[in-house]
């Protein structure tokens, strides 16, 4: 009886923990009232939608794997045999939302892996913390609002950790198997999680190794080395199988037009690398590895208060290691490793490369509280787990005030349709964003201002556009900072945004439209601005708008001598 109460209690705050991870994912997917933000969402949604079973399958798209596409076209096609639930006016939104659906899904279903993780090698109440942590962390909550890959691929690489950890407890190759299945399914969400063939792999080794290696005499050894060779051999073939197996059928057309697959693969290695040179990664020239993840990233999709304890959770993870290495701890090790570091050291940093690493953050800073209560007082120990917990729960409810109000592109539409004229012409910036949808009778002048450093025709648009505008727009930090960081290499753009700032342009600032993380304390708004953090971070769910009124006009010559660097 009172064990099953014991369970009944555990049941009770592993749910409860569920809970709140799934209202904080799931609460209002359709944020942005049906402006779809992340371009990424676009390329998927027009994939889906180009579907037809089972004439049409070929996804025509390879950035990222087919699972996460053919899971919402087989879900839409499913939901249409009941009209009473999806009506002819939500069509049009399916793909969006039901992609977002499953990114909710699977980042819920995470937080029980990630405790199921946790247990193999900690107590059952800092399993509960980091289960915890994963549930309220801000970036899992972020890619559990977009309809992209990285939540599904968090959860099938956290699943494959687990299987692997079974197999090497129980050392039952029904485990190892459906580890590689789990990772076939990873790389059919995407392709760069074959890097988690090296966790599979090393615990393949580590159950292949004998436990008495006979010196005794060359011949034994010799028998038992070719024994275990042929058992390393053997194992690792039969679950490379596996995971290319459950691949070929998740994704086929990576086999089927290959051709296709290799192309867009070649393009997409070339963006990471830097190889191929464009717009959208320019925010990655003259970075620093590491550092900028630490600096742009995890400061704020995990939060000052996470960072700090997790970093401190690795140092202890390493101290441990050193001095006890468990086999656990190897594989925990490796498995962050193999996906961080191989993301991390790429040219391009983009939030979305390290997100599958988050839920190791909170782990680690569990390790970080289950060790200082073994090595402090309890009250240590209490002060600490509290301001951990009290810091992380502040930011991320800060955080996800950018969900309980309207999207940000919405505000500002509206803010703008209250003081323009009818019949103003807007200059905006154009290149890889969402346009603000400019609710009213206004006239809209969209150029490419990527092009601006090297294309004297496109200078010379933007002047005459100028002397048209009577508004300029700047729809993120997008374009604006990542030129003026970098004058060398683009002075011309960077001259022309100092000039607009500065107003030498012929134009004022009139207003900011932000929606940064806050927090309502005591009737005070309390803001964290995060502009600065990696630009994905921010402008695709909550940019800043800035406003510019003309407020004299300059002439022709003016204008392009501005333009030129002038």
């Amino acid at each position: 009886m009172i064990q099953f109460i014991k369970q009944q209690k555990l049941f009770f705050l592993i749910s409860c923990i569920l809970i709140v991870g799934a209202f904080l994912r799931f609460y209002k997917l359709d944020w942005g009232n049906s402006l779809f933000t992340h371009p990424d969402e676009y390329h998927i949604a027009g994939s889906v939608n180009q579907l037809s079973f089972p004439t049409q399958m070929h996804p025509h798209f390879f950035s990222y794997g087919t699972v996460t596409i053919y899971l919402i076209y087989f879900t839409q096609e499913l939901l249409k045999l009941f009209p009473s639930i999806l009506n002819s006016k939500f069509l049009i939104l399916n793909s969006f939302l039901i992609g977002r659906f499953y990114s909710a899904l699977f980042s819920t279903l995470t937080i029980i892996i990630v405790y199921k993780i946790c247990r193999s090698f900690m107590e059952r109440r800092f399993s509960y913390f980091a289960a915890l942590l994963v549930a309220i962390t801000p970036g899992l909550i972020q890619q559990a609002h977009f309809a992209t890959p990285e939540s599904t691929l968090t959860f099938f690489l956290f699943g494959s950790l687990l299987l692997i950890l079974k197999f090497l407890k129980h050392n039952k190759a029904l485990y190892l198997i459906l580890a590689s299945i789990a990772l076939g399914f990873a790389l059919g969400v995407k392709i760069s999680s074959v890097v988690f063939l090296l966790p599979l792999i090393a615990a393949i080794i580590i159950k292949s190794y004998p436990k008495n290696l006979s010196f005794k005499t060359p011949i034994l050894f010799i028998k038992q080395a070719l024994k275990t060779l042929l058992k390393f051999t053997g194992l690792t073939l039969v679950n490379i199988i596996v995971v290319l197996a459950t691949f070929a059928i998740v994704a086929p057309y990576v086999f089927l037009d290959f051709s296709d697959f290799r192309g867009n693969f070649e393009y997409e290695g070339g963006l990471a690398i830097g190889k191929i040179p464009v717009f959208y990664t320019r925010q990655f020239i003259d970075t620093m590895p590491i550092l900028f993840q630490a600096e742009k990233i995890l400061l704020y999709a995990l939060g000052p208060f996470l960072f700090l304890f997790s970093t401190v959770g690795i140092i202890f993870l390493a101290i441990n290691f050193v001095r006890k290495p468990k086999i656990e701890l190897i594989m925990l090790i490796l498995a962050f490793l193999s996906l961080f570091l191989t993301n991390a050291l790429l040219f391009a940093k983009w939030t979305r490369f390290i997100a599958p690493t988050f839920p190791f953050f909170a782990i680690f800073a569990a390790i970080s509280l289950q060790t200082f209560a073994k090595k402090t007082q309890r009250s240590v120990y209490y002060f600490l787990g509290g301001v951990l917990m009290f810091g992380t729960v502040l930011w991320t409810m800060s955080f996800f005030s950018i969900y309980t109000n309207d999207d940000i592109r919405i505000t500002a539409s509206k803010w703008i349709e209250s003081v323009a004229l009818p019949g103003s012409t807007f200059l905006v910036e154009g290149g890889n964003m969402i346009d603000i949808p400019l609710a009213g009778n206004f006239k809209r002048l969209g150029f490419n201002f990527y092009n601006f450093e090297e294309n004297q025709n496109t200078r010379a648009e933007i002047a005459a556009g100028l002397e048209r505008a009577d508004y300029f727009l700047i729809q993120s930090r997008r374009v604006f900072y990542n030129h003026q960081r970098l004058p060398r290499l683009y002075p011309r753009t960077a001259h022309f945004y100092n000039a607009l700032f500065e107003e030498r342009m012929g134009f004022e600032q009139i207003k900011e439209v932000h929606s940064y993380p806050r927090l309502s304390l005591l009737g005070q708004n309390i803001e964290f601005p995060d502009e600065q953090a990696e630009e994905t971070w921010s402008v695709f769910d909550h940019p800043v708008i800035r406003v510019f009124k003309k407020n004299r006009q300059l002439l022709p010559e003016q204008y392009r001598q501005l333009l030129e660097g002038g």
